[in-house]
């Protein structure tokens, strides 16, 4: 069991090398890049749709224009010679109400063209910012690469060392069982009881499981399956 927890502790080295990759500023700005280009790709789609809506409501518009043409076709063609006092006032009620439909058609086609330009000079905008992002990102690639490439001789010399260790190892199947549980992300696998509580997510435990572990010596936490030591 010594030669498992020895292993543990070098892959805990080996994890901490790897997170200053990931947490160096060079990731932290790629990861941020991604999540910009995720949205940006969204309300691009949002946009798209907004144009949809905006050309689906000219086409309307236009058939409503073809409407008044007709009605404006049907007023201008009255025989004037056969209005009088009675009919006179249908007819001026007719054209005013012609006016004021082409009025807030007109009201209706105003807003659609702001509602177009708006579109237009949003993605515009959008997309020159994502091709800015889209060139530091590749600087983002490149340094966290040269991140990477100075952990590594590191890394792989704790490789060594574990390989080294693993002919030691007495308990195989244990050992097995540590892999299998590392490579599942259950890590680190062996922790230590603290204070009535595992060492690995925190969580309290019961005094009944505390006793069952003071006479097994190892117990899976009920919680997050580690594997919980008991040491006096």
């Amino acid at each position: 069991m010594k030669t498992i927890l020895e292993i543990q502790k070098l892959d805990r080295q080996i994890r901490a090398l790897k997170r200053e990759v990931e947490k160096c500023q060079a990731s932290v700005n790629f990861n941020q890049y991604k999540k910009n280009l995720q949205e940006g790709r969204a309300r691009f789609e949002q946009l798209e749709a907004q144009a949809n809506e905006i050309i689906k409501n000219f086409n309307t518009a236009n058939n409503r224009y073809s409407k008044y043409r007709g009605n404006a076709d049907i007023v201008r063609k009255r025989n004037i010679d056969g209005i009088n006092l009675d009919n006179l006032s249908a007819l001026i009620q007719d054209a005013n109400d012609l006016v004021g439909d082409l009025s807030e058609e007109n009201r209706r086609v105003e807003d659609m063209v702001r509602k177009s330009e708006e579109i237009v000079r949003k993605s515009a905008e959008l997309s020159g910012k994502l091709t800015e992002a889209k060139k530091r990102s590749a600087v983002y690639k490149e340094q966290i690469e040269k991140k990477r490439q100075e952990v590594a001789p590191k890394i792989a010399e704790i490789e060594q060392q574990i390989k080294a260790l693993e002919p030691k190892v007495e308990d195989k199947e244990r050992y097995a069982k540590y892999k299998q549980m590392k490579e599942a992300g259950i890590f680190p696998v062996f922790v230590p009881l603290v204070d009535n509580f595992c060492g690995g997510c925190s969580v309290e435990l019961p005094l009944n499981f505390i006793e069952k572990l003071k006479t097994a010596k190892m117990l899976p936490c009920e919680h997050c399956n580690r594997i919980i030591m008991f040491q006096k």
